[in-house]
């Protein structure tokens, strides 16, 4: 029997335009009738992650930042796991000889250290967050960002929980991630062709969900995980009841789930509990 389901928001839960559709919503409340948890595993910040959920109505504890960071429902930060100050150094080290763009996520926000006019032509280009929603311009997205420099970041008292490298060349990335995954305590996913995303080793989607899940004693075989991209591969590739990948998911990602649903756009996770959780046939099994 599930307990909890756990939804990726990007190219999962929210369709093309960043929204959470009428059956998603109505799917989410057939839970909570049910006494059922939900809660959303992201990539995003919590600002980032709550309001399309606040919009459509839906209140649910976030795992934010691929990990980094949970917050309840009342929006109280549960845990938290930011990069060492020595971690992000051996980062900025690593992609600094190839001209790659940046995302820190920290608790003051977003903040880049690309000029505005690399900004703007890396969004427009869509090769700066490719998977923003078809509802955003440049003007939108440019207001989440706030512009800086290393030292100015590096001299800070922020904390950064997770960093997005971001270059047009998937053989650059690949370079990058070969000197990454020989990092001590980083882990590295991904998102897009476009960007690696990086957190403390602790800081994953499938180990901090493990440890939510354990604080309210639901065993894994009672979890219902669901994704469309590889920052989500941590997850569905644990031993869960049920691992689902969107019918948009990437080609890894439909390899590794147990089942695949519809795409994003067609209602993809609604379609899921329905069957495997909500229905007469799912309560019997």
């Amino acid at each position: 029997m599930i307990r909890l389901v756990a939804s990726d928001m990007d190219g999962t839960l929210l369709n093309r335009y960043g929204k959470v559709s009428p059956l998603n919503i109505a799917a989410i409340e057939a839970l909570r009738r049910k006494n059922i948890g939900f809660v959303v595993c992201t990539g995003r910040n919590f600002a980032d992650a709550s309001a399309p959920l606040k919009e459509a109505g839906i209140s649910c504890d976030i795992i934010c930042m691929n990990g980094a960071a949970v917050f309840d429902s009342c929006g109280r930060q549960l845990r938290k796991q930011p990069l060492f100050k020595a971690q992000v150094n051996r980062i900025l080290n690593i992609c600094r000889p190839f001209s790659v763009l940046y995302d820190f996520m920290t608790e003051e926000g977003s903040y880049t250290t690309s000029t505005m006019e690399e900004f703007r032509k890396s969004f427009e280009d869509k090769i700066f967050l490719p998977m923003v929603s078809d509802e955003h311009t440049y003007e939108t997205i440019a207001k989440r960002f706030r512009f800086t420099t290393e030292d100015v970041l590096l001299g800070s008292s922020w904390e950064i929980y997770k960093m997005s490298v971001v270059h047009e060349n998937p053989e650059v990335l690949r370079q990058i991630r070969y000197a990454l995954d020989r990092e001590e305590g980083i882990s590295v996913a991904s998102s897009a062709p476009s960007n690696l995303e990086l957190t403390h080793i602790g800081a994953q989607k499938g180990s901090v969900l493990m440890e939510y899940a354990a604080s309210t004693n639901i065993h894994p075989r009672e979890i219902l995980a669901i994704g469309d991209s590889e920052n989500d591969l941590s997850m569905l590739t644990l031993p869960l009841g049920y691992t689902i990948a969107m019918g948009n998911a990437s080609e890894i990602i439909k390899r590794s789930a147990r089942l695949i649903t519809r795409t994003n756009d067609e209602d993809g996770v609604a379609i899921a509990i329905d069957a495997l959780v909500i229905s007469e046939a799912a309560a019997i099994y």
